[in-house]
């Protein structure tokens, strides 16, 4: 099972990172309730506040209300009910410029990818350990600085 192995992963690599250089407003996406769980855990102790979503409907609601405090979206591919599609429809004609990660167990291709690139995000294929993710983070939020 996938979510194991994530989880897996992941607590293995628990150890060793030393925080974060800055604090964020994470807007997390996931539909695996565990993943939101540990992911928020992992940034909120490297100084982050996270709002989270488990499904793309929530996520939508929950950036209306916060849109203006976040700094970066870490948004699975795979979120019910319409995909990541929906949410970045909806996040980047009101916040252009957001840096993003979209993270997955498969491989972002097609018309996702070329959004990806297009629009300055990165991927992170799942499972990642927290160290990485909490790296990706800085690196996209780096890239917008020195876009800007």
């Amino acid at each position: 099972m996938r979510l194991n192995r994530f989880l897996d992963v992941f607590e293995a690599g628990c150890l060793g990172y030393d925080g974060a250089a800055m604090s964020l407003t994470v807007f997390l996406v996931d539909d695996e309730v565990q993943i939101v769980r540990l992911l928020t855990r992992v940034l909120s102790r490297a100084g982050h506040q996270v709002f989270s979503a488990e499904n793309g409907d929530i996520a939508l609601e929950v950036f209306s209300e916060h849109a203006d405090e976040i700094d970066v979206m870490v948004l699975d591919i795979i979120i019910p009910p319409a995909g990541a599609e929906q949410v970045l429809d909806h996040v980047l004609p009101r916040r252009p410029g957001l840096p993003f990660l979209l993270v997955s167990g498969d491989e972002v291709s097609g018309p996702l990818r070329e959004r990806l690139e297009r629009e300055g995000g990165r991927f992170l294929h799942k499972p990642f350990r927290p160290a990485t993710i909490l790296e990706a983070i800085e690196a996209a939020i780096s890239a917008k600085a020195e876009a800007d």
